[in-house]
């Protein structure tokens, strides 16, 4: 059945209000004896209370900044830097020179290439010749500790 241009027009014009006329009844507020209905009591608020606008807006910026529904919306990335692990550095002895008088210990730092020339007395890094024999040095650590580096076993 085809209807004229006419009701094409009129008759979803008439759905259309039909449809406000019942939004309004149904959102109308509710009457008793002539007068709306009373609104509710407002809430004290005690005065010390921080203002809504005020939180509002706090909360709200996480929003603004990440959109809620945006396809890149991730958590926040906390940054992290991981300290470096200390490196422990090794003393090791590469040989020992006997002079007439003298003796002097050729060791090496695990942190460096150069080969170092020490006597007894003098200091490597961290720590001090205590002496030097044919076969072994005896150094002191800073912290007080003898530790003794021997060419026969091999080098800690």
């Amino acid at each position: 059945m085809k209807l004229s241009p006419h009701l094409q027009t009129t008759v979803p014009l008439a759905a259309g209000l039909i449809c406000v006329a019942l939004a309004g009844i149904i959102w109308m507020p509710l009457v008793r004896d002539g007068e709306a209905a009373p609104l509710p009591a407002a809430q004290s608020v005690p005065s010390d209370a921080p203002d809504a606008m005020a939180v509002l807006a706090e909360r709200s910026q996480d929003l603004v900044e990440r959109p809620l529904f945006h396809i890149t919306r991730r958590p926040p990335v906390v940054a992290t830097v991981a300290e470096p692990a200390p490196v422990a550095i090794t003393l090791s002895l590469t040989g020992i020179v006997n002079d007439e008088n003298d003796r002097i210990a050729l060791m090496q730092l695990s942190n460096r290439p150069d080969l170092l020339r020490r006597r007894v007395g003098e200091k490597i890094g961290n720590w001090e010749i205590e002496e030097i024999t044919d076969t072994s040095v005896v150094v002191i650590s800073s912290d007080g500790e003898r530790q003794v580096i021997s060419l026969s076993s091999g080098n800690p």
